[in-house]
């Protein structure tokens, strides 16, 4: 546009969603809040660098994927504590906890 190459991005499917689905599964969540939901959305943001802006992106790249729903997750399972809606119990090390029970797309090749 305007001799500006831009690069689409989806953030509700792509990120918003798988983030705050995991972090509300792992920790056992009651209820899915508006806050979860703003925690998951500053935490993408926080996930944009200067280059990705720079680049026409208002999303990281899908590359970063995992990396950037873990954060996603970290925030929302964070709201679910702090609200008192979680119904498992906190772990020291919620990130290492969340990254363990991210499924692992691993594929037995037929060739």
């Amino acid at each position: 546009m305007d001799g500006k190459k831009l690069i689409p991005g989806q953030g509700n499917n792509a990120y918003i969603f798988p983030g705050v689905g995991l972090g509300i599964v792992v920790s056992e969540s009651k209820r899915v809040t508006n806050e979860m939901f703003l925690a998951a959305a500053q935490a993408l943001a926080s996930e944009v660098s200067e280059t990705d802006l720079a680049e026409g992106r208002i999303y990281p790249p899908l590359k970063r994927i995992r990396a950037v729903s873990l954060t996603i997750a970290i925030a929302t399972a964070k709201v679910a504590y702090d609200q008192g809606l979680a119904a498992a119990p906190k772990r020291d090390d919620l990130r290492s906890h969340i990254r363990a029970q991210m499924f692992e797309p691993v594929y037995r090749s037929y060739v």
